[in-house]
């Protein structure tokens, strides 16, 4: 599901930046159809594919909807950890609220993904209509100017943050390391495997590969032993 929505939905904003910064100023310019077609039907696959995704992993049904419970479930705790966030990126004294199965900030892409994406659909359709193309095209750019920021900052902590990349691995193998979960996480840690806490994770050099000391991202029935 989670790949089902980022790949086109980051095909999406290269061929529309591409096409906004390169070929608005002058049409004329060669492969202009290719990027339009290629921003066309990624949003199509946007449409689509969580859908057929869905469906395929449709046991998975009960797990999805605890994920959109628990994005959209706020407690002030997650308030403290927004406004908190910035300074706790510069200054190890600042602590964070323990986090859930989600942070405050997943909670808000989480939250944009589910909202945002169908009225892109919705108004990217409508462009392709007469009379109100100007107006569907204006609420499109704006919820692209409200989504794209968001995105891009799930990429950097995803991709380039030391502390928070580690968990990227955990979208392609399932696991991450036990340690790094409970610190990141420790509130979800704590509910779905219990036990004494682990020592702190070395979060630059994440185990590769799934180990006795690493825990699966969709939790087991029974608890893990620990370590």
């Amino acid at each position: 599901m989670h790949w089902a929505i980022a790949i086109p939905f980051m095909l999406c904003v290269a061929s529309a930046t591409i096409l906004v910064f390169v070929y608005n100023p002058d049409p004329s310019r060669p492969f202009r159809a290719l990027f339009s077609w290629t921003h066309r039907l990624s949003g199509l696959a946007l449409a689509i594919l969580p859908l057929v995704s869905a469906h395929r992993r449709r046991r998975d049904w009960a797990l999805h909807v605890a994920n959109v419970n628990e994005a959209w479930s706020w407690t002030l705790d997650d308030a403290r950890w927004l406004v908190r966030m910035g300074l706790a990126a510069v200054s190890s004294r600042v602590r964070l609220p323990e986090a859930g199965k989600f942070n405050a900030a997943e909670k808000l892409n989480f939250m944009m993904v589910m909202t945002v994406t169908p009225l892109l659909a919705v108004t990217g359709f409508l462009i392709w209509l007469p009379g109100i193309a100007f107006y569907s095209w204006l609420v499109h750019f704006t919820l692209a100017a409200v989504a794209v920021p968001l995105m891009l900052g799930h990429v950097f902590m995803a991709t380039i943050n030391p502390d928070t990349r580690v968990g990227l691995s955990g979208m392609v193998s399932g696991y991450v390391d036990r340690g790094w979960a409970e610190h990141h996480y420790p509130r979800w840690y704590r509910e779905n495997f219990g036990g004494p806490r682990v020592s702190p994770p070395d979060v630059a050099r994440p185990a590769p590969h799934p180990a006795p000391h690493a825990v699966p991202t969709v939790p087991q029935r029974t608890p893990l032993p620990p370590g």
